[in-house]
């Protein structure tokens, strides 16, 4: 499983920039047992026109040295999987291999053509909802929670 500190190093430059355009709203944020789950609606800027609005559903593993600390700091594994296009096509299948998610929209075929690397990375919603996440547990408010997003 991959750590949340290492997605984020491994996300391009291109999709850190996209990831100031959505606006994140959590629905659930819940400690089970093993993990903190949460569940997100991620919406682009202008959703009353488009309609587009994806879900984001992260796991959060207590760290090695703290099991019970479920906060997004390194070095705590992450499961994650969002249902926009992008992961779909990019990175489910990439982000299984390694443990960190789930094929649940994917057909489970290799992504030859979109990345035959196999590069494990964030699609900008889960990047966007992963510094929310960090900036929320070091106690930021109001639109400081934004802070590197935006």
């Amino acid at each position: 499983m991959l750590t949340v500190e290492k997605l984020l190093k491994l996300t391009p430059p291109k999709v850190r920039y996209r990831a100031s355009y959505p606006r994140i709203r959590i629905i659930q944020d819940k400690k089970v047992a093993k993990y903190r789950k949460l569940y997100t609606r991620t919406a682009l800027g202008n959703t009353e026109s488009t309609g587009d609005s994806y879900t984001q559903t992260l796991r959060i593993h207590g760290s090695k040295k703290f099991p019970s600390d479920f906060s997004v700091k390194p070095p705590s594994d992450m499961w994650c999987h969002c249902s926009c296009p992008y992961f779909t096509f990019y990175l489910e299948v990439t982000l299984q291999l390694h443990g960190s998610s789930t094929i649940k929209n994917s057909n489970g075929e290799l992504p030859k053509i979109r990345n035959p690397k196999l590069k494990p990375y964030l699609c900008k919603h889960l990047y966007a909802l992963t510094l929310y996440m960090i900036n929320k547990d070091k106690g930021l408010k109001g639109n400081k929670l934004y802070t590197g997003i935006h």
